[in-house]
């Protein structure tokens, strides 16, 4: 059983090839709550086990037999075990169960079933720790950190209470009327603020103010800001992986996993090594290698998360000194082979080990961009910053098609090639935009390209796509699927193997049968790739620029 719950809608559609599809929207067991309206009642002294189950009975007598549930596990208590509660009759019972209980004393529900029925857990966590663990070349298919640290603190006001004019001293009846409140001057070299230099370095000034309305000396404010800015965990980090789920494989050894269950993640690529909840699950049932996780941790402070940098910073370090071994030794071989070989054939054979290294390693998720001459006043610092900031390659535009099939080069190629190899990206390869109207037309557009290709000497090992987005193309899907098709033909009987097909997941599969040898699919505002994905167009800002951006997840991207 991978999930229960009811229907909620049910969308069906069907594409220009008559290709019919179904979506299916649902909501847990927990829905049911959301179907039965407690009547108002007054609350004394009840411990919070007998005030939910009284919410419980009330739901009971409301709803069919299918959605009656009975009191589970309640592991949720307060300092007195009693609650003072009024039910708010305008609320359905779910809503009465989180605004009386979750809201003020936290914790989580589920509903659960069993043989004899359904029940009801409220506990401070739900979920157990998983004993399938996601570990690199084990079932883990690719891993993406973000770090979040917007509300992070590095400068902060403390105030105290509200200075109001002593007893006789002059006041106003304006309404309008404020007073200022304690603060920490007098103690402090005359300075409002206090200040974290190390979190300064990290992330820059960032300024917030701290009320405490019961403090009200001086010095009292002033340890309880210290303690403030030091113990502050407001940097939140979110890991998002694809893995297999060995449950699958092994369903006697594993366990499956599910959301709240929490999980040990192991990359020593990345320096991860930490126990992690599973905070979100996409499960691809047709193909289970494009299932994902989202796990988030608590917040960390700013100790935590410079152990967690320093141990990212390590495995980097070890990461490049194993490549640069490994890179250095390959090239000794080489060079020692070069001086016994002297055919045209091993020749070629060692020049094709050397371009395999010098396209480094990859990790599936790995991000590059695919630029154009809209990008034409990109400069060399341009394209340095970009890598640094984590594009470690790059695709061209190189031709455009037209109903002769021969109008537009891309007249800053060049530039561009050599702008993206300095700053140490890697050249993946050039793109097509087709315009064809029929496959003659297409045919047109390929030599055109291809002769493009031949005079800007691009390697026949590098990905040459082709563009398919025009508003212009056939709406019929057979008669476009035969254009890009007579397209990638003419590249691949010239020798430029490592065809590719861009479109948009909307496209690809409906509009034209794509059979490139790789697939590059644009699809944004979404948090995982596209299913059968090489690499994903996945927006088309960067760092608040406009600039297309994608993720490789097969090696020949990057």
């Amino acid at each position: 059983m991978i999930f229960e719950g009811r229907v909620l809608t049910s969308n069906d559609q069907m594409d220009s090839s008559g290709a019919i599809s179904k979506e299916v929207t649902c909501e847990s067991l927990e829905g049911f709550l959301h179907d039965s309206t407690p009547p108002f009642k007054e609350f004394h002294n009840t411990t919070i086990k007998n005030f939910l189950k009284w919410l419980v009975d009330e739901h009971n007598k409301q709803v069919e037999d299918f959605k009656k549930i009975k009191l589970g596990k309640v592991t949720v208590t307060n300092s007195t075990d009693n609650v003072y509660r009024f039910i708010d009759e305008t609320k359905d019972t779910y809503e009465n169960i989180k605004g009386k209980l979750i809201d003020r004393l936290g914790g989580e529900i589920r509903v659960r079933h069993e043989n004899d029925g359904l029940y009801l857990d409220y506990m401070p966590q739900i979920g157990s720790t998983n004993k399938q663990s996601i570990v690199l070349t084990q079932n883990m298919v690719s891993l993406a950190r973000s770090v979040d640290a917007q509300s992070v603190v590095t400068v902060l006001k403390p105030l105290g209470a509200t200075q109001e004019p002593a007893e006789g001293e002059a006041s106003s009846d304006n309404a309008e009327v404020a007073y200022p409140r304690l603060n920490i001057s007098s103690v402090n070299n005359g300075s409002l603020f206090l200040e974290d230099k190390a979190l300064i370095a990290q992330f820059g000034r960032k300024t917030a103010t701290q009320v405490w309305d019961d403090v009200t000396t001086t010095s009292a404010l002033l340890s309880k800001g210290k303690k403030f800015l030091a113990s502050q965990a407001n940097i939140n980090m979110q890991l998002q992986v694809g893995y297999v789920d060995l449950a699958f494989i092994s369903p006697s050894k594993f366990s499956m996993l599910d959301c709240g269950d929490t999980v040990h993640v192991n990359n020593k690529l990345q320096g991860i090594d930490m126990e992690q909840r599973i905070t979100g699950l996409t499960l691809d049932c047709l193909s289970v290698a494009n299932s994902s996780l989202t796990l988030g941790a608590n917040a960390m402070n700013g100790s935590t998360y410079e152990a967690m940098l320093n141990k990212q910073r390590n495995a980097e370090s070890s990461n490049f000194l194993n490549k640069l071994n490994a890179y250095q030794w390959s090239l000794a071989n080489i060079s020692e082979q070069v001086k016994n070989k002297a055919t045209s054939t091993d020749i070629k054979k060692l020049q094709d080990q050397i371009d395999k290294l010098n396209q480094g390693s990859w990790t599936a998720g790995t991000q590059f961009m695919d630029i154009s001459d809209y990008q034409s006043a990109f400069t060399q610092q341009n394209f340095d910053t970009l890598y640094s900031q984590g594009i470690k390659g790059v695709i061209i535009k190189l031709t455009q098609g037209s109903e002769s099939g021969t109008d537009y080069v891309n007249g800053y190629f060049t530039n561009q090639k050599g702008y993206a190899i300095n700053a140490g990206m890697k050249f993946i390869g050039t793109y097509h935009y087709l315009t064809s109207t029929s496959v003659a037309n297409a045919q047109d557009e390929a030599r055109w390209y291809l002769k493009q290709l031949q005079a800007n000497n691009i390697s026949k090992s590098t990905i040459v796509a082709c563009d398919v987005e025009a508003g212009t193309l056939s709406s019929d899907k057979t008669a476009l699927t035969n254009e890009v098709k007579a397209f990638n033909k003419v590249l691949s009987d010239a020798g430029y193997t490592n065809t590719a097909d861009y479109s948009s997941s909307s496209w690809m599969g409906t509009r034209f049968t794509s059979q490139s040898k790789y697939k590059w699919i644009a699809s944004w505002g979404v948090s995982t790739p596209p299913q059968g994905a090489d690499a994903w167009q996945y927006n088309n800002t960067f760092n608040g620029i406009s600039l297309d951006v994608d993720k490789s997840y097969n090696e020949a991207f990057i």
